[in-house]
């Protein structure tokens, strides 16, 4: 089957924006189909760029290791969004490391295919707006975590790593990490958002009860 068929969901991906429909199921349906199992490393920090990635299933945790190897989680990249392009239309090597999270299914698009589809104008367009999509995610979650307090960070996090189901795998020792704070510190920060109603805590996985309760608490409403 072809990949534009199998996977429809993708035609709607911000790469695409605007694009004929034919134009994308040429550019879908020429990538490569992929699936790795959780944990794989998809994209290597400091390996040279092979092509862009998009997913078509699952969740890709994004991370940077610095000459201490400190590591930290700078996004958690899910269905239709793109990694390793900047790098592979740059020819450098890749920034941070992109691991999947749980079986992630994706579509590889080499290094030569993604330079001929660059002479679309809408396509380079795309991959500007991109570009401009995650400097200013960046900046709004450095803005948070330097201003917003516990609580309201850790409903930034349920809902970043939340999946369709609002149940996020993730344990809380990884939520701890990601707010760089104790366990301690996101256990009281869980048990209050539990007594709102807002979560629940099942067989040690969080669910999200009331989501846009969680969004309205991040919002400081």
């Amino acid at each position: 089957m072809r990949l534009s068929l199998q996977f429809p969901q993708l035609a709607k991906a911000e790469l695409f924006e605007d694009m004929p429909s034919s134009s994308v199921s040429e550019f879908i349906d020429s990538c490569e189909l992929r699936t790795v199992p959780s944990g794989m490393v998809i994209l290597q920090q400091h390996a040279d760029a092979s092509g862009m990635i998009v997913i078509a299933h699952g969740c890709v945790e994004v991370s940077l290791m610095n000459v201490d190897n400190h590591v930290a989680i700078i996004h958690h990249a899910r269905e239709g969004e793109t990694l390793g392009e900047i790098e592979a239309i740059s020819r450098q090597p890749i920034l941070a490391s992109c691991t999947a999270v749980g079986p992630v299914t994706y579509l590889s698009c080499p290094v030569p295919l993604l330079a001929a589809r660059l002479t679309n104008p809408l396509i380079l367009r795309n991959v500007m707006r991109i570009t401009r999509g995650r400097l200013l995610r960046d900046n709004q979650r450095k803005y948070m975590d330097q201003n917003y307090p516990l609580d309201r960070r850790v409903c930034a996090y349920l809902l970043r790593l939340s999946d369709r189901s609002n149940r996020v795998m993730q344990s809380q020792g990884y939520i701890a990490n990601l707010a760089s704070c104790s366990r301690q510190s996101i256990n009281r920060a869980l048990a209050g958002l539990r007594a709102e109603g807002l979560i629940a805590v099942e067989k040690g996985k969080i669910r999200l009860v009331d989501r846009a309760g969680i969004e309205r608490k991040l919002a400081g409403q």
